[in-house]
């Protein structure tokens, strides 16, 4: 098992913690943002998994490429593929449901 853990900058004074755990194929992503901790999917996770770091105010930006590396061939690869499906084709009801899928994906 391999964990990574960054520090977000986000709406509230104190920074966010996202934490990515890799254990074998499996991927989870936890952040204590209130997206996060009400199991919603958050921006602090997703823009980590695209490769941003515009948001880090921990000092580990290099890790980022890792967990990028993680996401490839996980669960949480195909949910995050069908939420920017679901964005493009603008449908709020299917945006909505991949979000929930991609949501689930990542904190189980």
């Amino acid at each position: 098992m391999q964990e990574l853990t960054f520090l977000v900058k986000g709406s509230s004074k104190d920074p966010y913690e996202v934490i990515f755990i890799k254990d074998g194929d499996s991927l989870t992503a936890i952040c204590n943002c209130p997206a996060g901790t009400y199991g919603n999917v958050c921006k602090h996770r997703v823009s980590i998994l695209d490769g941003s770091t515009q948001s880090l105010s921990s000092d580990n930006s290099n890790d980022v490429a890792t967990v990028v590396t993680w996401l490839v061939g996980s669960d949480v690869e195909v949910a995050l593929t069908e939420l920017r499906a679901a964005e493009k084709s603008s449908d709020k009801d299917a945006i909505n449901d991949a979000k929930r899928k991609l949501a689930r994906t990542m904190n189980s």
